[in-house]
């Protein structure tokens, strides 16, 4: 049965703090732009290209006796010991093409200079200008969960490497970079569990996109009592990749999900605030934050969501199978929620797109199939009140029904 409520509507009583405890989610996104970073053409007609990458992991705070067990920060790894530490460093893929670097025969390998130990920004370029004559690029990266370097020299870039904040290295660099300002509430007088993830898509005039493509993969436990809202410019295409994920969807622009189905999904305007968010993800009855993230835009995010508090203090159901032929209206219900409720009504509104990967779908009814939904050439559309049609009414706002889908004959 599907469970309709009214609206809270205010984001009242939750303000956003920054996580400190375990993490609900690790995000990571790929971006060109670098926290700090420069070019120059200072390298242009010696034997190198210099491209220089100082590399900054999140330190892990000091746990006394008793702490609880540990979970270490992205980008470090736990040791045997009972602490954690820095992982071996990030593969560099670099791409190379005939005019970008070739290999003469007999080119020989030779041990390059040892670099210079806990130096400044301003030593270490000067100790690469000095042994090398001349610097390409400097990027400095935070927590890369991998890093792309793209080997070029550009004569008209200024003569001297002069690092800026906020540096789009777009023409020589491409990362994937963990993502630590996650925030979280939850409405102190609740005692629900029904938890909303909200991923902001900050827009940069820049940097303009027209797809993501979103990796989302969830915990072995079910997780049917959980959403994910995805806020962005509304002319965005999300292409989400779903891995182990039964969880509902409120999305900007239009979107599809893989691997259920390749339709285009339209989505709705959601709130471009903070605070606006969160009381949509309250209008939808979902009370607890468990993750607000603003990230920069960025054409691949990766969201891995954890098994959140309130999710474990709930009682145990059985990791659910993959989307069969038999489950897949269900799914697609639970994620579409084509319902809406008034004091008054029940309303129901289904595009005949959405039911496209159901097939032979020739009518929509409620519990009582005397109830059936109104239909043109494009949706089905159904509005009753609450008292009608079924609906049993469980007080403090809840009201219960099924929404049934009738199948042609021998489908």
């Amino acid at each position: 049965s599907l469970v309709f409520r009214p609206d809270p509507g205010r984001a009242e009583g939750c303000d956003l703090q920054p996580v400190t405890a375990e993490p609900p989610i690790t995000l990571s996104y790929a971006t060109s732009t670098v926290p700090r970073g420069c070019v120059s053409s200072s390298s242009v007609g010696t034997s190198h290209e210099v491209h220089i990458l100082s590399i900054e992991w999140s330190k892990v705070s000091e746990r006394g006796p008793g702490a609880s067990p540990w979970h270490c920060h992205p980008g470090t790894v736990p040791t045997r010991q009972g602490g954690c530490a820095l992982p071996p460093p990030p593969q560099l893929r670099l791409l190379l093409t005939p005019q970008d670097a070739r290999l003469s025969p007999g080119t020989t390998a030779a041990l390059d200079p040892e670099l210079p130990m806990a130096t400044g920004e301003g030593q270490l370029l000067a100790w690469a200008q000095d042994v090398y004559g001349g610097i390409t690029s400097y990027s400095e990266l935070r927590d890369p969960r991998w890093v792309q370097v793209r080997l070029g020299e550009d004569a008209s870039s200024p003569p001297e490497c002069i690092p800026q904040e906020r540096f789009d290295a777009m023409l020589h660099l491409e990362t994937e970079v963990f993502f630590h300002g996650v925030k979280g509430c939850s409405r102190g007088d609740t005692q629900s569990t029904r938890a909303a993830h909200i991923v902001r898509l900050q827009p940069e005039p820049s940097f303009p996109i027209t797809e993501v493509n979103l990796s989302l993969s969830c915990p072995e436990r079910a997780m049917s009592n959980q959403i994910l809202i995805l806020q962005s410019q509304a002319n965005l295409t999300w292409s989400l990749s779903v891995n182990n994920c039964h969880i509902q969807f409120l999305v900007s622009g239009n979107y599809k999900i893989a691997p259920i189905s390749s339709l285009l999904l339209p989505g709705e305007l959601l709130p471009d605030t903070e605070r606006g968010l969160v009381a949509k993800a309250f209008e939808k009855n979902y009370s607890i934050i468990a993750s607000y993230s603003a990230i920069p835009a960025s054409t691949r995010i990766s969201l891995e969501i954890q098994e959140h508090e309130a999710v474990r203090r709930a009682s145990t159901t059985p990791t659910p199978p993959a989307p069969t032929a038999n489950s897949l209206p269900h799914v697609l219900l639970l994620m579409l929620q084509p319902w809406k409720c008034t004091d008054e009504t029940m309303e129901i509104v289904i595009a005949r797109s959405h039911l496209e990967p159901i097939k032979d779908v020739v009518n929509i009814t409620l519990r009582d199939i005397s109830c059936q939904a109104e239909k043109n050439a494009t949706h089905f559309m159904l509005k009753t009140p609450l008292n009608h049609c079924g609906t049993s009414l469980e007080g403090k706002g809840h009201a219960n029904n099924e929404v049934r889908g009738a199948l042609a004959r021998g489908a």
